[in-house]
């Protein structure tokens, strides 16, 4: 039994080396482009990449919008809060939060852990 599985993992091994060194792997010279891809489809990427990331900041601005809508209203909002009005990580509700203190429309009081929450300016 052995001796087949040193025998297959051999001629495996063989074959491969093989066609590595005949050139069946190899990629023509300059072709770094995807195969798959004309210029078209690649100027039409790039405007569904752009188009994405357009969409990415909208939404985090709305959410900028409705987290100063609840910290004016209960005048003040936690990491906590931002997590459980989006359903978001707690990093995710640090940078948002971070991002508005950055802009001045909120000040951080308290320094670390659970004290910590923030105020419309």
């Amino acid at each position: 039994m052995y001796f087949t599985l040193i025998l297959a993992f051999g001629l495996g091994m063989g074959v491969g080396v093989y066609a590595q060194k005949s050139g069946w792997f190899a990629q023509t010279a300059g072709s770094k482009k995807n195969p798959f891809l004309d210029e078209a489809d690649s100027e039409e990427a790039d405007e569904l990449r752009a188009e994405g990331a357009q969409s990415v900041q909208d939404r985090i601005e709305r959410r900028k919008v409705k987290i100063m809508a609840q910290a004016k209203s209960a005048g003040r909002i936690t990491n906590d809060g931002v997590e459980d009005l989006f359903c978001v990580s707690d990093a995710t509700a640090g940078n948002y939060l971070q991002q508005l203190v950055a802009d001045k429309q909120l000040q951080k009081v308290g320094t670390t852990g659970r004290g910590v929450y923030y105020e419309p300016m």
